[in-house]
């Protein structure tokens, strides 16, 4: 009993400390001589995020401090995501610009993207997407995702608030999981990393993310009953979709034997299109 009451009191301190080492840099600050924060995008497993308007291209950034209260840890995570960042060149992928150390803190500033996440747009807008516009859309993303894969990398963070729309275009952000194909992946750091299915970052993370991402797009439309025997049902009977797309999700999801690369999936995405 008293065990138990010093550790949630440690907790609870933990808690107020990371809190107070952690607060957000107020808008208007001036980081470097050059960032001015415009304002509070948010925080992260490792890292705090900031629009700030650089006063030498008096161009917009989004720019990244690594979390103090992870101390060596946050460092090292978002030295980690520089590396992956100055390796990726693609127009749907945010651009590495500078990274930086200003009073012992660290930084990466990239570009920053704009338009609405796929979060926003079926939260906030109350976009609801059809099956194909569902599909059509993945398929454009998966353009983007092959081109990690080929570069090496495992994205690992594949959710409706990382993929932003702006006009027709789609943007992949926020690399700061990513890793080397193969590498380990850390299993006590972030809830995000809890949801993946192997030890190693492997393409079937990546592709076991986009089968909950087309679930999260696919169910935008769908309407509720409330009725208590539809309480107990899953995606496969609540969804009204076609047997190509339940086969699709079912390999996504590894509940069927997976895909075993990206190329699979994208040839049975583009039969189902262009059928």
């Amino acid at each position: 009993m008293r065990k138990n009451l010093i550790m949630s009191l440690f907790e609870y301190l933990k808690g107020v400390y990371e809190a107070w080492i952690d607060y957000p840099q107020r808008e208007g600050a001036v980081i470097a001589n050059k960032y001015r924060i415009q304002r509070f995008l948010g925080i992260g497993s490792y890292g705090l995020t900031y629009i700030c308007l650089d006063a030498d291209s008096g161009q917009e950034v989004v720019l990244k401090q690594a979390k103090p209260s992870k101390g060596a840890v946050g460092r090292d995570l978002l030295y980690r995501e520089i590396n992956v960042l100055e390796r990726l060149r693609h127009p749907s992928i945010q651009k590495y610009l500078a990274s930086f150390e200003y009073k012992n803190k660290l930084y990466m500033v990239t570009e920053h993207v704009k338009g609405q996440t796929v979060e926003d747009l079926i939260f906030e807008r109350g976009a609801v997407f059809s099956e194909k516009e569902a599909l059509r859309f993945v398929r454009r993303l998966m353009e983007i995702l092959s081109y990690v894969h080929e570069q090496g990398f495992v994205h690992l963070d594949i959710r409706i608030p990382n993929v932003i729309l702006d006009g027709d275009q789609i943007h992949l952000i926020d690399f700061g999981l990513a890793r080397r194909l193969g590498e380990p992946i850390r299993t006590d750091f972030g809830s995000d990393e809890k949801t993946t299915l192997s030890r190693t970052a492997e393409v079937s993370n990546d592709l076991y993310a986009v089968g909950h991402f087309i679930l999260f797009m696919l169910y935008s439309g769908y309407e509720s009953s409330n009725s208590e025997s539809e309480s107990n049902l899953g995606w496969e009977d609540e969804l009204n979709i076609s047997p190509m797309t339940k086969h699709m999700l079912r390999k996504l999801l590894q509940i069927d034997p997976p895909y075993r690369n990206t190329q699979q999936f994208v040839r049975d995405l583009d039969l189902w299109l262009y059928q």
